[in-house]
């Protein structure tokens, strides 16, 4: 494929927040294609610090997982002055349940006609999955499906060195507000600790069932929200096996395969339900064990891998050995630098603007900001109670910090 190579493309990133798919999907590639003078980028939170000039300046645009009509006037301005861009969301968010956090919130009418407003408009829809990739072609046929990538760079090429006499498992989730899927092993890993409790931990890392957390070798880890320091964590833990339990629904299938890639970087040995995430991945008994979200089933697997310690570590070696040569940063940014060409060398489809730029608000308007972050805590804590609503605060916060220091990093590229 031709590239444009007169000049760095001007990218801008539009993100609702600073999560873990909108770093590996976005910013850390974008960022390695700074390194390589291929794109001069700025990246922006939707909610804060979005100008004009910020549009008209950038070649092409980056939004991923943005869903919230209160911004719908970024998008607006971006449909009016011709901006191509594309839009990266690796959750089906037409499915997800009601009952999971934030399913209320991201299955209302309005949050819905808003993304099917991004992916209709959007040059470029990326997606991780097949199951989103078929929900997606339904509103347009600008689709690529992608393999998710994991950044190596700060994860040593040898395993660590594990100096813990126990081994030590680990159960990991950025859900830390309510997490159903831990619910899919609790019974099975009572019974393992009741058995091996003198053999093992289990870390749990951002967040831990009420049934365990009170068990002598239960440890709870709080969630990183600098992705590279969680990374670092992990890797530096020197966890032995690792478990990555998934429903089967549509929405779940819609998910990409974040477990296997961090275990496989951390050379973690992965147990893995037996759904479509982890099947089109997951070698069973070479790159992991799959298993039914059966009782028992899961007591099993984990007692095999901490049985056999020769199993356990060529599954270790061998998933890291699939990481490198299938899932690297350097593979998904190339791939990412290959479609940010053809959009620019494709036609500009035919937007479906709403608003002519006269009729748009001005998005960087502070007071309407502060309106809008109020109301947003309202219906938090309407949805999730005070005590929840006040920890998803002090993490809202934290990101913001993690925002400024990612600014500063890309200022001194």
């Amino acid at each position: 494929m031709k590239s444009r190579t007169i000049s760095p493309i001007k990218v801008l990133a539009i993100l609702p927040a600073l999560i873990p798919s909108s770093i590996i999907l976005v910013v850390e590639p974008l960022i390695h294609l700074v390194k390589l003078e291929k794109v001069s980028l700025r990246v922006r939170l939707e909610n804060m610090y979005v100008h004009m000039s910020d549009l008209e300046w950038a070649d092409i645009i980056v939004f991923c997982r943005n869903t919230d009509p209160s911004f719908d006037s970024i998008l607006e301005h971006a449909l009016v002055i011709h901006k191509p861009y594309i839009y990266e969301i690796d959750d089906n968010f037409f499915e997800i349940p009601l009952e999971v956090h934030g399913g209320t919130y991201h299955r209302g009418p309005e949050q819905i006609a808003q993304l099917e407003k991004y992916i209709k408009n959007a040059s470029l829809v990326r997606v991780y999955s097949l199951s989103l990739e078929t929900r997606i072609k339904g509103y347009t046929s600008r689709v690529k499906l992608v393999k998710a990538p994991v950044n190596l760079g700060s994860i040593p090429s040898i395993p660590p060195q594990r100096t813990s006499q126990k081994l030590k498992l680990v159960y990991t989730t950025s859900r830390t507000i309510g997490d159903d899927l831990s619910q899919i092993i609790v019974k099975d890993l009572a019974r393992i600790l009741n058995e091996y409790g003198n053999r093992i931990e289990i870390h749990f890392r951002g967040y831990i069932p009420k049934q365990l957390e009170h068990l002598p070798s239960v440890k709870f880890r709080r969630f990183i929200l600098n992705y590279q320091k969680y990374m670092q964590t992990m890797y530096q833990q020197g966890y032995d096996i690792g478990l990555a339990p998934m429903k089967n629904g549509i929405f779940y299938r819609s998910k990409t395969n974040n477990k296997f890639r961090e275990f496989g970087a951390c050379w973690i040995a992965g147990i893995y339900s037996t759904s479509e995430v982890y099947a089109n991945c997951v070698e069973h008994g070479k790159t992991g064990l799959l298993v039914l979200n059966e009782e028992g089933e899961w007591y099993q697997a984990i007692r095999t891998l901490i049985l056999d310690a020769d199993l356990r570590r060529s599954i270790q070696n061998n998933t890291r050995k699939v990481i490198e040569r299938e899932y690297s940063l350097d593979i998904f940014a190339s791939l990412l630098w290959d479609h940010i060409n053809w959009v620019l060398q494709e036609p500009l489809i035919s937007a479906e603007s709403t608003n002519n730029l006269t009729q748009i608000i001005n998005f960087t308007d502070k007071p309407q900001l502060i309106i809008l972050k109020f109301r947003k805590i309202l219906r938090s804590m309407k949805e999730f109670g005070y005590f929840l609503t006040i920890r998803h605060m002090l993490q809202s916060i934290e990101r913001y910090i993690e925002y400024f220091a990612l600014l500063w990093r890309i200022k001194e590229l």
